[in-house]
């Protein structure tokens, strides 16, 4: 997943047809209501669409693999008068605001539009994404994302320090983890497939890349990892190919909808940060779970308690 796409773009080529007609439709019921001003035109007899241009799309993250989203669009269209002595036309333009639903499950083909009607102001979303369907996840917000994970896969360790099992915590979401030598060099310390594929990885003992096959939801951890690492560091492995798995699945499918390839999410040892101004969906992802993951492995009211047992501990042994 190397570059950006767009979910606009997309609407566009694909629901342009849809989003029109859904336009004028509304223009043909609504046109002696439409809030436009004419020096030509007073009352309008009709009105008919000429383009609309997609300006914006506020998506909403739901439950699974289902999203709602407001098209904001630009419509252009005629409007015209007519009396006994001449018709009166004029072109104007109007902002407009498609509701819409749809489930990237099932590649948008149950794409749906709710409701019609002209733009007036940004309604809120309450989980917000990206153009890219990466969810916007702000600093702030962090502590209380990564506590919502664990109340969904891994309860307990919100009630009391413990810590986090990564293999329980892959179970309980349906993945599968095997040790993989992943690249020859160790560049890629993790990866998980999001779909069925074939792949490849490095087999050591024959010094070449092996061909085999896995299954959505199959994490890949390299084993030099424990040697070359440690142990917590194949532990934070897996819980950062957890969290790509809850929280960038609908931008992986927005990215098979570009490209029906696309299988897998791939994390570099030494990847960083880009320094440039400008992130790409790539580097939201890998924020994400650079950032949740440690909050994931050790939550803060937890963190807090246990800090406090120590410090206690320590007191009484002075």
């Amino acid at each position: 997943m190397a570059q950006s796409r767009s979910f606009k773009e997309y609407l566009s080529n694909r629901f342009y047809n849809e989003l029109f007609n859904a336009v004028s439709d509304y223009m043909e019921q609504n046109h002696s209501n439409l809030d436009v001003s004419s020096r030509r035109v007073r009352n309008i007899d009709s009105a008919e669409l000429s383009d609309i241009n997609l300006k914006h799309v506020y998506v909403e993250n739901l439950p699974g693999m289902k999203i709602a989203f407001d098209v904001l669009l630009e419509a252009e269209f005629e409007i015209s008068e007519t009396d006994r002595h001449n018709d009166r036309h004029d072109e104007k333009t109007q902002w407009f605001k498609i509701s819409c639903a749809g489930d990237l499950s099932r590649n948008l083909d149950n794409f749906s539009i709710k409701a019609v009607e002209v733009y007036d102001s940004k309604d809120k979303q309450l989980n917000p994404m990206s153009d890219s369907l990466v969810p916007i996840i702000k600093s702030e917000q962090l502590e209380a994302v990564a506590k919502d994970f664990l109340e969904r896969y891994y309860q307990e360790a919100l009630y009391k320090p413990m810590a986090i099992d990564p293999n329980i915590l892959a179970k309980r979401m349906g993945l599968s983890v095997e040790l993989k030598h992943i690249t020859s060099d160790f560049s890629l310390f993790g990866q998980v497939f999001f779909a069925d594929c074939e792949t490849e990885y490095y087999n050591k003992e024959a010094s070449e890349y092996t061909r085999t096959h896995v299954k959505s939801g199959t994490i890949f951890v390299d084993p030099d990892a424990y040697f070359l690492r440690n142990l917590g560091s194949v532990h934070n492995t897996i819980v950062h190919e957890c969290v790509h798995w809850d929280k960038h699945r609908k931008a992986f499918e927005l990215e098979r909808l570009y490209n029906e390839n696309a299988t897998q999410i791939k994390c570099q040892v030494f990847g960083g940060m880009k320094e440039n101004k400008v992130w790409s969906a790539t580097d939201w992802m890998e924020w994400h779970a650079n950032a949740l993951t440690p909050r994931i492995q050790m939550p803060l009211t937890q963190a807090k308690i246990k800090a406090a047992e120590l410090k206690d501990r320590n007191l009484l042994s002075l």
